[in-house]
């Protein structure tokens, strides 16, 4: 299943002139799917390296068994899947998931059982684990494009006998070839182009290689990449750095010698509301943008090599579209979303319509976009006739709204036209390195939905805040720090007053910087912990002396802690925050 989470974030890139009025945060781009936030230790969202997992195993190494499943002793995960490539039959095979972590081992009762993968059987074995509660521990490789940092660590707690991590149904093929070199780019030139707006975004997509990337234009004249600038016409010998998302390990390679189909999506932005006057000043919808998928260009190029830029070709050609009304609840979402603090400075809304993999419900697989509206909330004039800097003014935030979404998708046979609706609540907080940059916390509510079900009626949270979040008994609001809370502090909480969490997501995040091979990154995840429980403690490996972090507490109805996806496309996110926390 592509996580909500990732998919909604990619659809905040039209975004430039909301982002000044409203001080919210830059659009995100995409992020991984196949559950990396929010389904700790599933992801095979990783690049594999290809060496042996190494383990801090105090038991012996087990044998493996080829036994029955109820007669062994111990822990198993299956990890036969099933991938549905484009016009051909359901292919299952079996894939080693040690291939795809640096490390893996469960931790139960003071003792560490180590993972075996048993060919015969498909199924990794954890030898000997006790019937009790047990924390499944794994560690991705290290990503590429931060070079020398340490991979994402996923901590399961559980004490199910079978996990359903590692199986699961996959859009594509199976047998797709990845790089990790960063070196490795596309250069796309495409012709019969809409003129370029300003807002404008394109999506580099392939179902069967499980590939996305959302692309933002260098509006800047001396921009060496070759991107298109306003108004152009056609795409002339752009290189674009081949880095995209997917529910496979490393970034996928596209060869159309194996079938694979790929796709330039030109995502075509404008106002939704031309010329805001009077009133409509104060009014954030005023100053939101809409987008759809107005053209395709079906891609000509040889296979991929990793390490070198690909000369991609094409032609656009027009979307059909067509409009479907949404009614939003912003002000339910809202109200949720300011229970830790009444005074919301900064929040946002994506309405995003994308294409989900699966039919009865959502497979492992990347979502192109097909149509969406963003909107921030707004230091609107007190006064709407007051024109000048010095004006008094009041935040608004969105209000209940029917929407009219132009969707457009000429991607119909490939799954499941999604809707995903995401509000979010942002604080700022200073650069703890002393730059000058602000950086952003996040809380997020997300209902996610087949997009012709979502339209009967209105959009409204299914899921709240998870309540009380303390860190080590205290509570930490956003707009707040704590210090001293150890390398090792307990995070605790209660259920959301409203809605049936199947389980949730301890994330850890750093505002530290570091550098990547884009330049600083200012914020990213350490990795997580899925539980059943509401009250943990973060093990080592996450925190260290002198760093500055926060916790996401995620609450998910949709996919139990043990299940391989989601079992219907209904699936309610509700991601609460604490403030920065210093060990």
């Amino acid at each position: 299943m592509s996580s909500p989470l990732s998919s909604s974030l990619r659809n905040g890139g039209a975004l430039a002139l909301v982002v000044v009025l409203a001080g919210c945060p830059p659009p995100v781009a995409n992020t991984p799917t196949t559950d990396s936030d929010s389904s700790s230790g599933t992801t095979d969202a990783s690049t594999s390296t290809g060496e042996t997992p190494t383990s801090t195993s105090e038991t012996p190494t087990p044998t493996p068994t080829t036994g029955d499943e109820e007669e062994f002793d111990g822990v198993i995960a299956p990890a036969t899947r099933t991938y549905r490539p484009l016009d051909g039959a359901e292919v299952a095979a079996a894939r080693d998931p040690l291939l795809d972590y640096a490390e893996m081992a469960i931790v139960a009762v003071g003792q560490t059982y180590a993972a075996v993968y048993a060919e015969a059987a498909a199924r990794l074995e954890f030898a000997g684990v006790p019937d009790a509660v047990y924390q499944l521990r794994t560690r991705l490789p290290g990503p590429p494009e931060l070079p020398g940092a340490p991979g994402q660590q996923h901590v399961t707690v559980s004490q199910a006998r079978v996990l359903g991590n590692y199986a699961g149904i996959f859009a594509g093929r199976p047998d797709v070839a990845s790089t990790d070199d960063a070196a490795t780019a596309v250069t796309v030139s495409v012709g019969d182009m809409l003129p370029l707006g300003p807002e404008d975004q394109f999506e580099l997509y392939s179902y069967n290689a499980d590939a996305l990337l959302l692309v933002f234009p260098d509006l800047d004249p001396e921009d060496m990449s070759g991107s298109p600038q306003l108004d152009a016409t056609e795409i002339g010998a752009w290189t674009i750095a081949w880095r995209p998302d997917s529910g496979r390990a490393g970034w996928p390679l596209v060869d159309t010698a194996k079938g694979d189909d790929f796709w330039l999506g030109h995502l075509a932005a404008q106002p939704l509301v031309p010329a805001p006057m009077g009133a409509e000043l104060q009014d954030p919808w005023s100053f939101a943008q809409r987008y759809v998928l107005a053209e395709t260009a079906k891609l000509s190029l040889p296979p991929m090599t990793p390490g070198a830029a690909t000369a991609v070709t094409g032609t656009f050609k027009p979307v059909t579209s067509e409009f479907v009304s949404i009614d939003l609840r912003a002000s339910e979402f809202m109200a949720e979303l300011q229970i830790y603090d009444a005074d919301l400075k900064s929040v946002g809304c994506f309405v995003a319509a994308v294409l989900e993999p699966g039919a009865d419900h959502p497979i492992t697989g990347m979502t192109p976009n097909l149509g969406g509206i963003n909107v921030y909330g707004l230091d609107a004039p007190v006064d709407p006739e007051c024109m000048s800097e010095d004006c008094e003014t009041m935040f608004v935030t969105p209000g209940d709204r029917v929407l009219d979404l132009e969707v457009g998708d000429p991607y119909s046979d490939d799954g499941t036209q999604t809707l995903i609706v995401q509000c979010s609540r942002y604080v700022f907080v200073e650069d703890p390195g002393g730059g000058g940059v602000y950086d952003y916390l996040a809380s997020d509510l997300i209902v996610q939905g087949r997009l012709e079900d979502l339209a009967l009626a209105p959009v409204v949270p299914k899921l709240g805040l998870v309540r009380d979040l303390a860190v080590n008994g205290v509570e930490v609001p956003p707009d707040s720090s704590l210090s001293g809370v150890g390398v090792n502090p307990t995070i605790s909480f209660t259920p959301p007053k409203f809605g049936a969490p199947d389980a949730y997501t301890i994330t850890i995040r750093t505002i530290d910087d570091i550098d990547g091979i884009d330049g600083p990154v200012l914020r990213r995840s350490l990795g997580s912990i899925r539980t059943e429980f509401t009250e943990v403690t973060i093990p080592d490996g996450f925190l260290e002396p002198g760093g500055h972090y926060y916790i996401q507490v995620t609450a998910e109805r949709g996919r139990g802690l043990t299940d391989a996806h989601a079992d219907s496309h209904d699936i309610w996110v509700s991601r609460a925050m604490t403030g920065v926390l210093t060990p």
